[in-house]
């Protein structure tokens, strides 16, 4: 990924495409570019009250990926500057030097090691959550819908579609890891990407991503706002949740439309593991397109959330995230999911949140 900035004042965030020269018939992609523009901490709303400590400790939890990653080319207006490893490096042990709960020396360390700009597209800002499902081992007259974990002949060409999967396509291939009860729920946690299952036998399996059936994402909102059920604007996943249980036989094709199927491993970790590898932190972890925003990147987002209990009502939503996650639907440089945690009140603000806004990527400084 490259950030631009012209010596005008302007800033570009050019994206090299993501197919190499080869695969792509010896023609490389075009660069897509973003308009990006140079802004002062002191001119970000919100900046001086946020709890920097919490985004320093989630940017931490990055910095294993980042000092042994790739290099990340940034242009600027003195020309073109490679992050390294080592560069990060630096950066990494300068946050390891914040001692814990001095929250002034948190946010001069973002502040003495990044530049903030200001990226020139409407944002858009979701939220996804960590849901809970009951399960088992074993299938069992209760327990009867089937985890599965990644096939090993999945490669990167389309799969069988969800249809096929339910209909028993990797049955008797000893690919189950759980069975649950509920199937909307398993749709859920595909959607969310990750999920927990409270099982018969005790303790919990922490589902994580392993792989999709590389079909395409379709929203079964819309979905329903094409069938008439609900309007377009009225499809939240508490919703949708509520019709699809209110209605089972029809649920299954409703879901069914959406062809992509994501296969799941334990993690044994005690929170969900991110596309970057590491593992998320409530509300400080942000979702990205990875082909803008590479991760580890820290991101400010000023939008609105939904007000707990008070359909329709919003409250201001600003603070300081880590690119660590990815997903099917987040598309675009000012395209964020917020990871709100688990629980009743992480499930409704990520079923609720649709929210336009702004985000602020802050760039590395020095090297």
């Amino acid at each position: 990924m490259r950030w631009t900035v012209l010596s005008g004042g302007a800033a570009w965030l050019a994206v090299a495409g993501i197919l190499s020269a080869c695969a792509s018939g010896g023609t490389s992609p075009p660069e897509e570019r973003v308009a990006m523009a140079p802004i002062s901490f002191n001119e970000i709303a919100g900046w001086a009250n946020d709890k920097h400590g919490e985004a320093l400790a989630a940017f931490r939890r990055s910095c294993p990926k980042l000092t042994t990653g790739p290099e990340v080319k940034i242009a600027t207006d003195g020309g073109e500057k490679t992050i390294t490893p080592a560069e990060w490096k630096r950066v990494c042990d300068a946050g390891a030097g914040v001692k814990a709960g001095d929250a002034r020396a948190a946010r001069l360390f973002f502040e003495e090691n990044f530049r903030p700009l200001v990226v020139k597209v409407p944002g858009k800002f979701t939220g996804y959550f960590e849901p809970n499902l009951r399960g088992s081992r074993a299938p069992s007259r209760l327990f009867t819908v089937p985890v599965y974990r990644r096939p090993p002949d999945l490669t990167d060409k389309p799969y069988y579609t969800r249809a096929e999967i339910e209909q028993g396509a990797l049955k008797g291939k000893g690919l189950e890891i759980a069975w649950v009860q509920d199937p909307v729920g398993l749709f859920e946690v595909q959607v969310q990407g990750s999920g927990r299952v409270q099982l018969a036998e005790g303790g919990t399996m922490t589902l994580g991503f392993d792989g999709s059936n590389n079909r395409p994402y379709t929203a079964i909102g819309a979905v329903l706002a094409e069938m008439g059920v609900m309007k377009k604007e009225d499809a939240t996943w508490p919703a949708i949740r509520d019709w699809l249980k209110r209605n089972p036989q029809k649920a299954r094709d409703v879901m069914r439309r959406n062809e992509r199927y994501i296969f799941f491993k334990d993690t044994r970790t005690a929170a969900p593991i991110g596309a970057e590898g590491v593992s998320l932190t409530a509300q400080r972890s942000l979702a990205v397109d990875p082909t803008f925003t590479p991760f580890g990147t820290p991101i400010w987002i000023d939008t609105r959330r939904p007000v707990t209990r008070k359909p329709g009502i919003t409250e201001p939503y600003r603070r300081l995230m880590i690119a660590q996650d990815a997903g099917a639907a987040i598309k675009g440089p000012a395209r964020g999911d917020v990871f709100f945690g688990r629980g009743a009140q992480p499930a409704d603000w990520a079923g609720r949140m649709n929210s336009e806004g702004r985000a602020i990527v802050l760039v590395p400084n020095k090297g």
